[in-house]
């Protein structure tokens, strides 16, 4: 008899609703860096092994401290292609257009880990602007909310917006 394992978690769907003011979009993307420059000084920090690598949208190149994963409007990363821990790329972009996708599926991958930490800040600093679903439990999403007020000192409740879309 087969088996198959269970399927890995890790499935994102984030919708904007409308436009980022742009005051609202820098500070989100200071919030963002400052998460990756902690992600990246010390990972262990976040509890993930193996260790979460940010790389950059394709998985080849690993984001140092003075790279960024903010563009023109967009934030885009993803997992580490070399060992196989890349997936989805994560896109969350400033504007609504057509051809937003909004979804990232990680398969349980580290980089999981900063998909979450972004979504948790895109939420709190643009509250009411993203509808946001995934199969992640509510205590990994507490998790990262709680690995945020330790390290950055940035208090997050869970939005229901997001534990509504829990499948898990």
């Amino acid at each position: 008899m087969l088996t198959f394992p269970a399927p890995k978690t890790g499935a994102f769907h984030f919708k904007l609703l409308h436009d980022i003011v742009q005051e609202d979009w820098f500070t989100l993307c200071h919030l963002v860096t400052r998460a990756h420059r902690q992600v990246r000084l010390n990972p262990e920090s976040t509890g993930i092994t193996p260790l979460p690598v940010i790389c950059n949208g394709a998985g080849i190149t690993p984001l140092r401290y003075d790279d960024s994963l903010i563009g023109l409007g967009v934030i885009v990363f993803n997992g580490e292609h070399h060992h196989q821990l890349s997936s989805d790329t994560f896109i969350l972009n400033r504007h609504r257009h057509p051809y937003d996708r909004g979804y990232c599926h990680t398969h349980g991958h580290p980089y999981r880990f900063m998909v979450m930490a972004v979504l948790l800040l895109a939420q709190h600093t643009c509250p009411n602007v993203w509808k946001i679903t995934s199969d992640v439990s509510g205590a990994e999403w507490q998790h990262v909310a709680d690995w945020l007020y330790t390290e950055l000192a940035i208090g997050i409740t869970l939005p229901t917006e997001i534990l509504a879309g829990v499948t898990q």
